[in-house]
């Protein structure tokens, strides 16, 4: 009994606590709820959660999502499409994407290819910086994707961990038999092979991995062709994704022997369904 009180106690405080957050920064004080740990919320819960009146929470969740600042999936709430994109530009003053700009831009020089920058967020691809060319860019930065049918969110997934790996993967489903091949492609070549699904437009996309001082992965480095590639040709362009994903990872003090394979890769990629 002294329990429940004592919880009632601290409950109403907090009902008093938040009822006393001006309205027009209660939309901002909602939003320090939506944590990695915490990313979706339900009305029911952000209220108990924040000590807001449900009608108070409801006026500033609308707020936020006209704003696209949070959107609406049934009845939970997440990050939107604008809160993504700023954190996106927050990231572009991040070390390793900083260490990364200059080799992307050769990398893009090299290639003619546009050259996009990914990490893996919250189980989705979450592309931070994209280098177009010509003015068309097949992502943008702040995009999120689904990491199954995206090849730098495939990338990311086969150095990614085991548990995640299996449950990502366990729920492929159907798919579940082409996916691990893809990933087997991936992992030896340390290239992501492309499927004919996997970006709007007909766009091609391979990714090569970008590594930390002690084998951590950081990015995805990627290059995309507007439409379907001529293979045989793709050579010199998958050679210069590799050698730049190996210069960024250098500069950011991996120094093990580089794994990537662009000729196992495009062998591979030749026996590859689709």
């Amino acid at each position: 009994m002294p329990l429940r009180m004592t919880g009632a106690v601290q409950g109403a405080q907090q009902v008093r606590e938040a009822s006393a957050i001006p309205t027009l920064e209660r939309p901002l004080y909602l939003l320090t709820f939506f944590t990695p740990q915490q990313p979706q919320w339900t009305l029911a819960n952000l209220a108990r959660a924040s000590g807001l009146p449900k009608a108070s929470c409801l006026r500033a969740l609308r707020v936020l999502g006209k704003y696209d600042l949070l959107r609406r999936e049934g009845d939970t709430y997440r990050l939107g499409g604008a809160f993504i994109a700023m954190k996106a530009h927050v990231q572009v003053h991040a070390p390793p994407l900083n260490v990364a700009l200059a080799h992307m831009e050769h990398l893009r020089e090299r290639t003619g290819l546009s050259v996009a920058w990914a990490v893996l967020d919250e189980q989705t691809t979450l592309y931070t910086e994209v280098l177009p060319v010509g003015g068309a860019a097949p992502v943008v930065p702040g995009e999120r994707r689904d990491v199954l049918r995206d090849p730098s969110g495939r990338l990311l997934l086969a150095f990614a961990p085991l548990s995640l790996r299996e449950r990502l993967f366990g729920e492929a489903g159907a798919a579940r038999p082409a996916l691990d091949a893809l990933d087997q492609v991936t992992r030896r070549a340390w290239l992501s092979a492309p499927r004919a699904d996997d970006l709007p437009g007909g766009v091609t996309q391979v990714a090569a991995p970008v590594f930390r001082s002690g084998g951590t992965l950081v990015a995805a480095l990627s290059v995309s062709w507007p439409g379907q590639p001529d293979w045989a040709g793709a050579a010199p362009a998958l050679s210069a994704l590799c050698d730049a994903a190996r210069r960024v990872s250098h500069d950011m003090g991996y120094l093990r022997p580089w794994a990537g394979d662009a000729a196992f890769f495009l062998d591979a990629r030749a026996r590859l369904p689709g």
